[in-house]
């Protein structure tokens, strides 16, 4: 590859701030330096090109909490909600919009252009190779933004330099040549980690901050509809990262017991959002410290602007705790609701953000998607076993559950590694699943249900349970949008935000909101694109 641009630090956070969407990627010649001797005669170059495309994913967190939740069901408008955000939880988007504005998203992907255009992989006898995996998966995760978000993906895999540059011709991709395009991209660094030779900086975890190469590849295969690779790649993470409680679902659990005539709950699930980054858990953050290029900014607007919706209270209080696999009914035992919001009626605050660091993947997220996807393969009980547990259901011994003596790779999980058994080989502790680890009754679907009612009937409540599990986390539109996609199903999209709205007390507003997500036209944010970029 070519050695002739010299990025730091500094120059790489604001190298393209973009202005509108209308000229998203224009930039000015002076933001940019050139230099015949991109590595110079070290690696602090290629690290300092790492670190910079890092810092601007400060910048789209607020982003990503507020697109990603406030046009679902689970996020709601308060008094204090600027008008901007009320647009996005309306549907009514304009243009003009900051927060759905994309120039971030695409400042990040040019600036990856730059450095892996810049980085000279056979340099250093290959050292840098994991820099350069490192940044296209970065970029890779920005593009898949776009795509969710605008539902279209303008096509750019050479540095914008100038605005001469943008009298080239570029590609527009639709999404299903976008996750083509992205997995292909991916391959070619199949067999390279991610960077691990980087000091923590300020006690944050550099590799954390990076996509992971098999989530990436188990989303898109998702997004694609490629159920047996998506949970191909979801369980290859898994395999290649359980160690002990790290990513097993046994840690940060709500524990019930017998207690006299009732039940008693001793949790520490509400740590996995505490100010200390909850390592068993979290597989990707993003990280703010003043020492660290900026404060998290967004971080007021998350905690002032927005509140659970009455439809996310509502769906928290219908759940109950569990005791050895039967729902206990007695008294108030609902757990999560209280771990992640606080306050009542307009008053009331989301708890589960931190000022210092912003979770955008953990590990109850991946089995969820790889519960989604390996039901959609077809084997519907073995998802439920990941979502309630093996230990959580009171008609299947814990050795019988469906995901242990599978042939196929990606539906058998090793009993060693994510469980201690006994002398018999039975397991008695360890992966509690979804509902297991937090306390809750197991989920079930009617018996009689075969085939794909089966499977649709499994959705659902794969659905609800991510919506439980991850709520204001940024990930439940994308949900929404990835389900009611799949199923050629507006209803499960425009109902939901209906449902949030009409429990709001605006049922007119409701109406009108469930009649316009029913067309999948506008389902999407605008985005005006130049001329110069054309469709396939």
């Amino acid at each position: 590859m070519r050695k002739y641009i010299k990025i730091t630090f500094g120059l790489l956070v604001g190298l393209t701030w973009f202005t509108s969407c209308e000229d998203f990627l224009e930039v000015s010649p002076e933001e940019v330096v050139l230099s015949d001797d991109y590595l110079g005669d070290n690696e602090l170059d290629a690290r300092s090109a790492l670190f910079g495309v890092l810092a601007e994913m400060q910048d789209v967190a607020g982003q990503y909490v507020i697109l990603g939740e406030v046009r679902g069901d689970l996020v709601n408008v308060n008094s204090s909600t600027v008008d901007e955000i009320r647009q996005i939880n309306n549907h009514e988007v304009t243009e003009e919009n900051s927060i759905a504005d994309p120039t971030t998203l695409f400042s990040i992907i040019n600036n990856c252009n730059f450095a892996l255009e810049g980085i000279d992989t056979e340099a250093y006898e290959n050292q840098l190779l994991d820099d350069y995996a490192s940044i296209l998966r970065i970029r890779t995760w920005a593009q898949m933004q776009i795509l969710i978000n605008y539902g279209k993906l303008p096509y750019i895999t050479e540095p914008i330099k100038t605005n001469h540059d943008l009298d080239k011709t570029y590609p527009v991709l639709s999404m299903t040549e976008a996750i083509d395009t992205l997995i292909a991209n991916l391959m070619t660094v199949a067999d390279v980690e991610n960077v691990t030779k980087y000091e923590n900086s300020l006690g944050f975890n550099i590799f954390k901050m990076i996509p992971d190469q098999n989530i990436l590849l188990g989303d898109l295969y998702l997004w694609k509809g490629s159920f047996v690779e998506a949970a191909t790649h979801y369980k290859l993470f898994l395999d290649e990262n359980v160690s002990g409680n790290v990513y097993n679902i046994s840690s940060y659990a709500a524990i019930v017991n017998e207690s006299g005539t009732g039940y008693t709950i001793a949790t520490s699930w509400e740590n996995i959002f505490g100010e200390s980054i909850a390592g068993n858990a979290v597989i990707n953050y993003v990280a703010f410290n003043e020492q660290f290029r900026q404060e998290n900014e967004s971080y007021d607007i998350l905690t002032t602007q927005l509140k659970p919706s009455e439809f996310a209270i509502l769906k928290w209080s219908e759940q109950f705790v569990g005791y050895e696999g039967e729902p206990v009914f007695q008294g108030d035992t609902r757990v999560l609701d209280d771990l992640s919001y606080t306050g009542e009626g307009d008053a009331a605050m989301i708890t589960k953000y931190q000022p210092e660091y912003f979770t955008w993947n953990r590990a109850a997220k991946i089995y969820l998607r790889y519960a989604e996807a390996i039901n959609y393969a077809g084997y519907p009980d073995h998802a439920l076993a990941i979502v309630n547990g093996i230990f959580n259901n009171p008609d299947v011994e814990p050795v019988d559950a469906p995901i242990f003596g599978n042939a196929e790779g990606f539906l058998n999980f090793d009993m060693d590694q994510y469980y201690t058994v006994n002398n018999s080989d039975e397991p008695t502790s360890g992966n509690l699943g979804i509902r297991g680890r937090a306390g809750m009754a197991p989920v079930s679907v009617p018996e009689e249900l075969e085939g794909i009612e089966r499977i649709e009937a499994v959705d659902a409540l794969i659905l609800e349970e991510a919506a439980l599990e991850l709520a204001f986390e940024g990930n439940r539109w994308e949900d929404l949008l990835r389900f009611a996609i799949r199923a050629n199903n507006p209803s499960i999209l425009a109902d939901a935000v209906a449902n949030k709205i009409e429990n709001s007390g605006d049922v007119g507003g409701a109406a009108a909101v469930q009649q316009k997500l029913m067309n999948p036209e506008n389902w999407f944010l605008p985005l005006t694109i130049p001329d110069n970029f054309v469709s396939e």
